[in-house]
């Protein structure tokens, strides 16, 4: 009889945080560190520049994988109507207790999304495709969120640069996260129907981190 581990009987909800109280001590400890808590400003000061230019009145955006609600403060400042999605429960349930707010909430896969085409006007998704081993596995997420749009992406990817090239030889260590060089990312894009408006980095030269403000582009005939 093959035995299954305690994970691999969590249900799908469940898989990362298995409580509110979980979410809430990754929320509390993600960014202590002065180096995180520098990384963490600057994405959000670009986050908020694009927001800025994309709010108009009644504009639908999707936050996925919300997480524990990091840059929900954000959208409500800029009068976005949300919908919150992610795989794990417990962190919408935390998301949705720590910002009291009339924004909606589906558990859900961001690869198979229950939301019609062209349905929402901004979609949101940070810090997940580092977590991508295959272009396959990313590009299936980009041709999801892009049947979903109608009109804009903003989404943050790895992007390898010479320095991490470097620092990755001299270090030797086995890197957690994929790096990708831009080179594929733009064509992976491509194959996506979706074409580059601006691209930001938090800190340049020293993290991989990208912000790329996306359009989707008209299918052709």
């Amino acid at each position: 009889m093959n035995k299954t581990t305690p994970e691999e009987r969590r249900p799908a909800y469940a898989i990362t945080w298995q409580s509110v109280e979980s979410v809430e001590h990754y929320a509390n400890s993600r960014y202590r560190h002065l180096d995180q808590r520098l990384v963490s400003w600057r994405e959000r000061r670009i986050v908020e520049k694009l927001l800025r230019k994309l709010a108009v009145e009644n504009t639908f955006l999707l936050d996925i994988p919300t997480g524990y609600g990091r840059f929900t403060p954000l959208f409500n400042k800029y009068g976005f109507k949300v919908l919150n999605g992610d795989l794990n429960l417990y962190a919408l349930l935390y998301q949705q207790r720590s910002h009291p707010n009339d924004n909606m909430a589906i558990v859900a896969n961001g690869n198979r999304l229950p939301l019609g085409d062209n349905l929402v006007d901004v979609i949101f998704n940070f810090r997940l495709l580092q977590h991508f081993k295959t272009s396959a596995e990313r590009r299936a997420l980009l041709q999801e969120l892009s049947r979903v749009s109608g009109h804009h992406l903003i989404v943050s990817v790895y992007i390898e640069s010479a320095f991490h090239h470097f620092i990755q030889v001299i270090s030797g260590r086995k890197r957690r996260m994929t790096f990708i060089s831009r080179d594929q990312w733009n064509a992976e894009l491509r194959s996506c129907g979706l074409e580059v408006v601006q691209v930001h980095r938090p800190l340049r030269f020293f993290h991989a981190q990208n912000i790329f403000w996306l359009e989707k582009q008209p299918a052709t005939s």
